[in-house]
């Protein structure tokens, strides 16, 4: 069977236009636009933005390979007019965008010359915020307030941000600007808190002018075809010559644009997701047999939990929270109680009575493994051995699904610690205030050493009656060769507060320090493995990073990371220095030694 070709990756592309695209006189009321394919339009009044907006959006329709665009007012004289088409604009094919799309005329002898460029980031990881909507307004009276522009009313001017969250804009009247960016998931050119990331500019901004007399603004609209492409042309000799003409043509219009905006400086905003400050009870269930979890939006210590009508002591009720504060857990022992009513109230905030059933949800995938659950109901635990080797400086602890309410060691336990070999004399310390761990009392782990515990069933007895089965655990302490160090001079640029987190390359926190003004840190006896070097300047030194709020002006909390990867080799010391700059340049040297 025939395969039908390539697919069709390319958007449609303009060949012209009736007035021509930054064409300056424009009289009349109508515009008609056309492209190298036939097109259809997607969500057309949502999509398409004009400024200056008219009293009426225009009339938007397909005729043939044309798109006509008609106003249904008089346009006013001596004006730039500039339609931001979005990615409405595709082929009827395969839906292939003409992405950010604009057409700019003026009803005067000139055209508007002021341009601005910068760049959107996401502020919490520095890394490009692709496909982000940059927003104009300007500077007059108005009965909208400054901090609610993003909420009610429609901006100005529109630029959209490329992979590396580039943006630009042209043919701006020449007077200052507020400058906003969003997500814009739904698309309706105003700002949905909660759903959305926002960036703001803490100041107006003046665009610059450009100089761009050799450069056609509308080479942007001109799309390059490779060797591979489908053309849709009758002759496809000549429609080959065309594209590699159409390239070259492309290309130089390309690069005199980028000389032009060259010259410009470059502007930058934070994106951030924005949180709601209230204190909300996220969700309250059984998540296994004996353990209830009040999760909450924020640290909760002062929420009270409490249940209304009491219950039996046989429950045995156990309280505790998370590390982040946000997590309540109740562990419980089975009882008559099949259910509990409880309070959750923190002033006016929270005021809830809720009804909850003392027995997890039954799924389908629990009822297939029923038989498998039973098979292994002892109590169940695990260790910090991975691979048969505990890490140097790491103590040997049995964590538990439930608190252990009593621990009896019996006869029949045996140590062996690089050759030695003890009986019955194995000693455990409770490591935490309910007893979910507890830790083997011996300090003396030595690099190198092979250590070996056998113990048998029935020594740790967790809330719910069950009991650990025999415990049959190798492992060895690996030497001190098998690490490396890190030794990180940081070096900022302003005394403030500085957190400095240690990370995977997926961005996992391994360790995170505090300081303030130059500090060498060091990071001792660690893996080999590749890490990536985070900076927050944490202004108001509580330990984390903060993001922004719009409507107080408050920017995110700024980030910067080294620009490279650390690699930590066996048996070998990595010294860096780290130039942290609040302007985000990053200086690093580097020397390695045995």
């Amino acid at each position: 069977m025939p395969t039908g070709g390539l697919e069709d990756t390319l958007p449609p592309q303009v060949i012209g236009s009736q007035p021509g695209n930054f064409t300056v006189g424009f009289v009349g009321r109508s515009i008609e636009i056309e492209f190298s394919e036939f097109i259809k339009l997607e969500k057309i009044n949502q999509q398409a933005l004009i400024s200056p907006p008219p009293q009426k959006m225009p009339e938007f329709r397909l005729k043939g390979k044309k798109l006509l665009v008609k106003f249904d007012e008089d346009l006013k004289p001596e004006t730039t007019y500039t339609i931001f088409f979005g990615d409405a604009i595709v082929d009827l094919t395969e839906s292939n965008p003409l992405s950010s799309y604009t057409f700019v005329f003026s009803t005067g002898s000139v055209l508007d010359s002021m341009a601005l460029k910068g760049k959107v980031h996401m502020a919490f990881d520095d890394v490009p915020a692709e496909g982000a909507f940059v927003f104009l307004y300007r500077i007059e009276e108005d009965t909208i307030p400054v901090d609610s522009l993003l909420f009610f009313k429609k901006p100005y001017y529109v630029a959209r941000t490329d992979k590396k969250g580039n943006f630009r804009f042209r043919n701006l009247r020449n007077e200052p600007y507020r400058m906003y960016a969003i997500e814009d998931r739904n698309s309706n050119f105003l700002y949905d808190k909660g759903g959305e990331a926002v960036a703001f500019s803490s100041e107006v901004v003046h665009p610059e002018y450009l100089d761009d007399k050799k450069t056609d603004p509308d080479s942007l609209s001109v799309f390059s075809l490779n060797d591979s492409a489908v053309i849709d042309h009758k002759d496809h000799k000549h429609a080959r010559i065309a594209a590699v003409s159409d390239s070259l043509v492309y290309a130089a219009r390309l690069l005199a644009d980028s000389l032009a905006f060259a010259k410009l400086r470059s502007l930058k905003l934070s994106m951030f997701y924005e949180v709601d400050s209230t204190q909300k009870l996220l969700r309250a269930e059984v998540v296994r047999k004996g353990q209830l979890n009040f999760s909450f939006r924020y640290p909760a210590q002062n929420v009270l939990v409490e249940p209304i009508t009491n219950l039996p002591d046989s429950l045995m009720l156990i309280r505790m929270y998370s590390a982040k504060k946000d997590t309540l857990t109740w562990f419980f022992r089975d009882s008559i109680v099949d259910s509990v009513h409880v309070i959750v109230k923190l002033d006016t905030l929270i005021h809830d009575t809720l009804r909850l059933a003392m027995t997890p949800k039954v799924v389908a995938a629990a009822k297939r493994n029923q038989k498998k659950a039973a098979a292994t109901s002892g109590l169940s635990y695990t260790t910090p051995v991975t691979g048969r080797r505990l890490d140097i400086g790491k103590t040997l602890d049995f964590s538990f699904p439930e608190p252990v309410i009593h621990y009896q060691m019996r006869d029949s336990s045996r140590w062996i610690a690089k050759g030695d070999t003890t009986y019955n004399q194995l000693k455990f310390v409770k490591a935490d205030s309910i007893g979910l761990k507890y830790r083997l009392d011996f300090q003396a782990f030595e690099p190198e050493g092979d250590y070996q515990l056998r113990m048998p069933d029935s020594v740790f007895f967790g809330l719910s009656g069950a009991t650990n089965d025999t415990i049959d655990l190798a492992f060895k302490v690996p030497a001190v060769s098998d690490y490396g160090n890190l030794i990180l001079d940081v070096i900022p640029d302003f005394s403030g507060q500085m957190l400095i987190q240690l990370l995977t390359p997926k961005g996992d926190v391994v360790e995170q320090r505090s300081v303030q003004g130059r500090q060498k840190l060091s990071f001792i006896q660690m893996k080999p493995a590749k890490f990536v070097v985070k900076a927050i300047f944490d202004e108001n030194a509580n330990g984390r990073w903060d993001t922004g709020d719009l409507v107080a002006g408050k920017q995110p909390e700024t980030v910067v990371y080294l620009d490279k990867e650390l690699e930590i080799r066996a048996n070998w010391d990595l010294e860096e220095e780290w130039k942290v700059s609040l302007s985000k340049e990053v200086i690093p040297t580097v020397g390695p030694k045995d």
